[in-house]
């Protein structure tokens, strides 16, 4: 009888580490994978904006040189646009016989028009002066608000090259009885200005404990 030693393994034991294993190669594969796409240059993230909104998210393709190229995430075919600030003509040019919707008199303040402290008990109200700083007809099709609380309404639905008109915004607390509660409020505007189709500015105010 020769020096030879018997190992016995119980199945339970051996399918145990083959299981083991086969997990750790799965998640091993996985982190490769993950490491691979993530390392695409170019590449295009969102950034949840007002009332959830996903806004666009500029990122350089290669380094942080002055050539280099910019790449803009855009909705999906049939999709609709979404909700950005209106541009300034000394930000992008206009097109010819293309329209521009703007709203000058809250350019300054970023879009964004403060009614300051408010009463709980009354709703506030201010007139927005939209513009149609291009070269062809603006057509707004829709104003609506990003909360029942908040009403807007458009004077004139077309614009000739030039011309104005308001939107008037109101803003009432008790609606959703949001007292002692500072709040921002989105008005969107949607029309065909092919570089703003939906346009937004918003409105805040601090009210008053109930």
């Amino acid at each position: 009888m020769g020096n030879e030693v018997t190992i016995k393994m119980d199945s339970r034991v051996m399918y145990g580490l083959v299981a083991v294993l086969a997990v750790l190669g799965i998640f091993g594969i996985g982190w490769w994978l993950g490491n691979q796409l993530g390392a695409e240059p170019g590449t295009v993230a969102t950034n949840p904006g007002v009332s959830g909104a996903a806004q666009p998210v500029v990122q350089p393709v290669g380094g942080a040189g002055a050539d280099d190229v910019i790449t803009l995430a855009t909705p999906a075919a049939g999709a609709d646009p979404r909700p950005a600030q209106p541009v300034a003509v000394e930000a992008q040019a206009i097109e010819p016989g293309q329209p521009r919707l703007f709203v000058g008199d809250i350019a300054e303040t970023n879009f964004v028009y403060d009614f300051g402290a408010i009463a709980a008990d009354q709703a506030v109200e201010r007139d927005f002066v939209i513009q149609n700083v291009g070269e062809g007809v603006l057509v707004i099709s829709d104003v609506s608000a990003s909360c029942g609380c908040t009403a807007a309404a458009i004077g004139n639905s077309e614009l000739e090259a030039g011309e104005e008109t308001t939107v008037r915004v109101s803003y009432d607390p008790r609606h959703n009885q949001e007292f002692g509660k500072f709040i921002q409020k989105q008005v969107r505007i949607k029309s065909n200005d092919p570089l703003v189709p939906l346009a937004e500015f918003t409105i805040q105010a601090d009210v008053a404990a109930e």
